[in-house]
């Protein structure tokens, strides 16, 4: 479902990055910027420095589609290291404590039962969560106390990859909502088995329908651009989103569309009952992809509303 990028300057669409390590997500964006010669792109999702993988970025009009993107679910390849915690909750941070209690493998593949699910976590510290109007992080870097509230996240499914028994590590598959940390859950796996824990290395595999084995490093997307190779580089607007029903205006419903008014019965084609309150739906007109919208239901009856025109 790519599309052939012609003219960079009228482009919109996603690029499906791999994010290398040593590079911070807002790293990635500066250079794409750079490469692409256009100021608007922003990313779906932090990756942290240390971490590498899938890291979508939005093009043109795909910026408008950021928060839409982001919600997608995720799949990461995490490392577990037992008997150790940091301040960061991974292995770039200082240590804090460390523990000699040693885990099995049967031991370690039991306690992921708990993990999966809907399921508390509190994040890290060091992270751009705000509280009090403030990110996480200036509190840490300031030595200021603060409590974290919990949030609810969902686990699809953790799988083993890998444990050694001599080195205390594992190597785990998971498969989350947005949102979910995966130095909270590490740390939280070692609390879990009665020892610490914290994270090593990150591999984010996937974002939606954004696959590691089709992203591309900064290098190659560098060399299509400047050699105008006729390679797809970018995704439409509607990739990855066929979690969100469709919604088409009827001719007499077009300008209402279009201007962002209220969508009653009467001027779309598919039937209001067929959606559920609140829920978030693809505006087209025809056969184009023009927007976002959610379905309400309150005293002005039942009636799509426009929340974001591309």
């Amino acid at each position: 479902m790519k599309i052939k990028m012609e003219k960079i300057n009228g482009a919109n669409g996603y690029l499906n990055v791999y994010k290398e390590k040593g590079m911070t997500s807002h790293d990635v964006v500066f250079k794409a910027r750079k490469i692409l010669k256009t100021k608007k792109i922003g990313h779906t999702g932090t990756l942290d420095p240390d971490a590498q993988g899938v890291l979508v970025l939005c093009v043109g009009q795909a910026t408008k589609m950021v928060e839409y993107i982001t919600d997608h679910e995720k799949v990461y390849e995490a490392e577990v290291i037992l008997g150790m915690e940091t301040d960061t909750c991974d292995i770039s941070g200082t240590i804090i404590s460390e523990c000699e209690h040693r885990i099995s493998r049967d031991a370690f593949e039991d306690v992921l039962k708990q993990f999966t699910g809907n399921i508390r976590q509190k994040p890290p510290i060091y992270s751009a969560i705000r509280v009090n109007g403030k990110k996480l992080y200036h509190y840490a870097r300031n030595g200021e106390s603060v409590e974290i509230p919990e949030r609810d996240v969902h686990i699809e499914t953790i799988n083993l990859l890998e444990f050694c028994e001599a080195s205390q590590k594992a190597n785990i598959m998971v498969t989350c909502s947005k949102g979910t940390y995966m130095r909270s859950l590490c740390r939280d796996i070692g609390n879990a088995l009665g020892t610490l824990g914290c994270m090593g290395n990150l591999i984010r595999h996937r974002v939606g329908e954004f696959t590691i084995k089709d992203a591309l490093t900064l290098a190659e997307i560098d060399e299509i651009f400047n050699q105008n190779q006729s390679i797809p580089l970018f995704y439409p607007l509607e990739f990855s989103l066929d979690r969100y029903k469709i919604v088409r205006a009827t001719e007499q419903g077009r300008k209402f569309l279009l201007n962002g008014n209220k969508l009653f019965q009467w001027n779309i084609q598919e039937s209001l009952d067929d959606f559920i309150e609140n829920e978030i739906l693809r505006l087209y007109d025809g056969e184009k992809l023009v927007g976002m919208g959610r379905y309400y239901v309150n005293e002005e009856g039942n009636y799509i509303k426009p929340t974001k025109l591309l």
